[in-house]
């Protein structure tokens, strides 16, 4: 073989490793980038979970790196769970709301003169929002809206309903509502701005509604079974849930990660035995994949309808949905 030849070859060998390596870091490169934009926590395994347990009436913390600090304490019956600021997290009642801390499970606070309170939400102003049905001297969804002292100072009536689960403040300061098979957006003078109806069933129970950034609304769908996601002209364009094997119950509270993933509680059932049942912690990216889940300790847990993954999020400060439908820290004047 000539000189020419193998030097050649040589080259041409150079080459081909130069090209190889090229195509291996833009490949790296790209797919490094993706990854990181949608990261995950370290480990999904060192999360820490707010738990609330409707079978048993239950508030619960989690560190699933650190079990030697969870604790778990009985709570009044109610419905929905924030942090509302000072390392606390405030549970609705069935009278009103307490207030509990959340490295141990105490009880710092109580209201307790709105018997018939479905669902408590503290607003953006630090005052907080009762909702209840047929309600103080009301027809329809009432909503009241209570100072620190218990001073009402609005009410907000949707007239025409005669079910109601979670409420949550928009941006602009309307209201997003789920009321069984309907899930609507309100105003402050009780219109009806927004309204669909839930896919699937005629009475799904529908549990909470949130606004995503690109103008979607999602929806826990109760019975149904599942997410399904709306368009901003009242479309259904979508639904996410399973697989079978977690066995899809009832799709509860849910929280939208930084990650722009959901987390859900999938409920089993009403009372204490249904800890065995389902997996009940149920993570999905916004395509519908599971990505993560939790199987609950049956000995510990019945049948979880509320969950926040504490992870990033600063005790100390009250969390509510910003414009991305995701948990954020605002300052109350």
């Amino acid at each position: 073989m000539s000189n020419t030849n193998r030097s050649f070859q040589r080259k041409s060998r150079q080459y081909r490793l130069l090209l190889i390596g090229m195509i291996v870091l833009a490949y790296s490169n790209c797919y490094g980038q993706q990854s990181t934009s949608n990261a995950q926590p370290t480990s999904n395994n060192t999360r820490k979970l707010l738990l609330r347990d409707e079978g048993m009436s239950q508030l619960s913390y989690i560190d699933l790196a650190n079990p030697a600090a969870n604790w778990y304490t009985p709570i009044p019956t109610g419905r929905d769970m924030q942090l509302v600021g000072n390392g606390r997290v405030l549970v609705g009642t069935g009278s009103g709301y307490e207030e509990r801390e959340i490295t141990t499970g105490k009880k710092i606070f109580e209201l307790t003169a709105f018997p018939g309170t479905v669902a408590a939400r503290r607003l953006r102003n630090g005052n907080t929002l009762l909702s209840g049905v047929n309600w103080q001297g009301k027809r329809g969804i009432v909503l009241v809206e209570v100072d620190s002292s218990g001073t009402v100072k609005r009410t907000i009536v949707y007239a025409g309903f005669d079910y109601v689960r979670l409420v949550r403040e928009t941006p602009s300061g309307n209201f997003l509502v789920t009321a069984d098979n309907i899930a609507f957006e309100g105003d402050a003078s009780g219109a009806i701005v927004w309204k669909v109806t839930i896919a699937g069933l005629d009475k799904p129970h529908a549990w909470q509604a949130l606004r995503l950034a690109n103008g979607q609304t999602i929806v826990s769908t109760g019975y149904a079974k599942n997410f399904q996601v709306f368009s901003a002209d009242q479309q259904l364009v979508d639904s996410i849930t399973g697989p079978a094997d977690v066995n899809p119950n009832f799709y509860a509270g849910f929280q939208v990660l930084p990650n722009g993933n959901y987390i859900v509680a999938n409920w089993q059932g009403h009372g204490p035995k249904f800890g065995a049942s389902g997996v009940q912690v149920l993570e999905y990216t916004p395509k519908g994949k599971l990505a993560w889940s939790w199987k609950q300790d049956a000995a510990k847990f019945s049948s979880l309808h509320a969950v926040i993954v504490l992870d990033g999020l600063d005790l100390n400060a009250l969390h509510v949905e910003d414009k991305n439908g995701m948990l954020a820290p605002v300052k109350v004047n």
